[in-house]
């Protein structure tokens, strides 16, 4: 393996480390605010972070159409996942959004005629079974309406990394996923006023959430998949991205409480075997 994949490697398990830190806090944030809100907010917040990185290291403000075309698919992927987590359980949406992760080589197939290798269907396969251990997915008997809107999420996420795979090799990581964010502003904030959401101040706890989300889970997160997607194949960097629920569980843990039973804490080392496999 080349240093710079192995960089990529790294950098998308810190990825997957700060999204699994969003499922507590995006349950925490769609408790108080509408959901077009939480994700304006989010959003504004991320860009104050893109607009003064991009004038110091003399970048463009104006945005890629690549960029803003891609955004379009980040607006639905986010709206579908925090209108779902508002109806189903933070773990059960990290699981079911981790569903991306086999629909990655099936839509890479079926749209770019990429063929998976071995090693990474193997270890996809091992890795969902992780999931089901993790999340006790096996007990559900029925889905609900979170879960159903939770996996055109899961969808949409995995037509994303693939996207973000093409696109990124000839494109600044920055500006991209700057490009991204305003798709996902500009959308949200349309739709909050369309329909009439309430704007209303956020409490404290709501407040860390929203800073959370928009600093290091989109903001940081954007950049490092933008980056890391060059040196790291998509069917890859899918896989390293189960790593999420796993996070998920542990930050669940540590803010909300649940606790980690035998049974998923073998879903988790599964999960970790699953990527030593692909490698």
């Amino acid at each position: 393996m080349k240093k710079g994949e192995l960089k990529g490697r790294l950098a998308l398990i810190l990825l997957a480390a700060s999204w699994g830190g969003t499922f507590p806090a995006m349950k925490i944030a769609v408790s108080d605010l509408d959901v077009f809100f939480f994700l304006f907010l989010r959003f504004a917040v991320a860009l104050l972070i893109f607009i003064p990185i991009l004038l110091s290291t003399g970048r463009r403000l104006y945005p890629s159409l690549r960029g803003l075309s891609l955004g379009v698919i980040v607006f639905l992927g986010f709206l579908f996942q925090v209108f779902g987590i508002k109806y189903t359980s933070a773990i059960n949406s990290a699981f079911i959004t981790s569903l991306n992760t086999p629909l990655i080589p099936i839509l890479g197939l079926l749209f770019f005629r990429r063929k998976p290798g071995l090693r990474a269907i193997l270890g996809i396969a091992l890795g969902m079974v992780g999931l089901a251990l993790l999340t006790e997915a096996y007990k559900i008997a029925s889905i609900s309406i979170g879960d159903l809107l939770t996996f055109i999420c899961a969808f949409l996420w995995a037509l994303q990394i693939l996207l973000v795979g093409r696109l990124s090799k000839n494109s600044d990581a920055l500006e991209l996923a700057y490009s991204e964010s305003i798709s996902v502003l500009t959308l949200s904030a349309l739709f909050s006023l369309l329909i009439g959401e309430y704007w209303a101040k956020p409490e404290d706890g709501v407040l860390v959430a929203i800073m959370y989300t928009g600093i290091i889970a989109t903001a940081f997160a954007f950049c490092i998949q933008a980056w890391a997607q060059r040196v790291v194949p998509p069917e890859i960097a899918g896989l390293i991205l189960l790593l999420e629920p796993v996070f998920a569980t542990i930050f669940a843990f540590i803010i909300l409480r649940e606790t980690l039973k035998l049974i998923e804490a073998l879903g988790a080392v599964l999960i970790l075997l699953s990527i030593a496999i692909s490698v």
